[in-house]
């Protein structure tokens, strides 16, 4: 915590907030602060020039609308003003120990977890909402037109696995 003027301010930016600041300004190029400020306001989200400065300084926090908003107005992904993009850049993320960059990006990327416990179902659980097949790595714009499709298909299954089990039961081959 800093002490400012007898109150207590915040935490102090950790090595992720630190890549983030780095980022920003290597992202920004020669968009001037203004015009930033600009794109931000286009989308809904305020953050004023002097705000963006004492970003990049390593001077103000970034909370997670900040930083959704500042990936979208720069055109990339979130990760790529959270992790660092060069072996020049510490590797360094907050809570974690990671061994390189590439094990950052792995885990970024969703391909292995940060402690290289590739087979935790809850890693693996947690990676994509569940109409997006594990294992898929482009996911085009999803439409309730795919949505119903996907529901047909799994009522399908549904309906075999269920007329399997019943042909099983009257058989007597069921598992009792």
């Amino acid at each position: 915590m800093v002490h400012s003027g007898g109150r207590l301010r915040g935490h102090d930016i950790g090595p992720t907030g630190k890549s983030v600041a780095r980022n920003l300004k290597r992202l920004r190029g020669n968009v001037t602060l203004r015009e930033l400020q600009q794109r931000l306001r286009g989308v809904g989200h305020e953050i004023s020039a002097s705000g963006i400065q004492k970003i990049e300084a390593g001077a103000r926090r970034v909370d997670v609308d900040d930083l959704v908003a500042l990936a979208v107005v720069l055109g990339v992904n979130p990760n790529a003003l959270l992790f660092p993009k060069s072996l020049d850049d510490p590797v360094a993320v907050t809570g974690a120990d990671p061994a390189d960059l590439a094990r950052v990006w792995e885990w970024a990327d969703g391909i292995t977890p940060i402690d290289g416990d590739v087979g935790s179902d809850d890693y693996v659980r947690g990676l994509r909402p569940d109409f997006i097949p594990a294992g898929t790595t482009k996911i085009g714009p999803v439409t309730f037109e795919d949505l119903d499709l996907r529901v047909d298909e799994l009522s399908a299954i549904i309906k075999t696995l269920v007329d399997q089990n019943a042909a099983k039961e009257q058989s007597g081959d069921g598992n009792d």
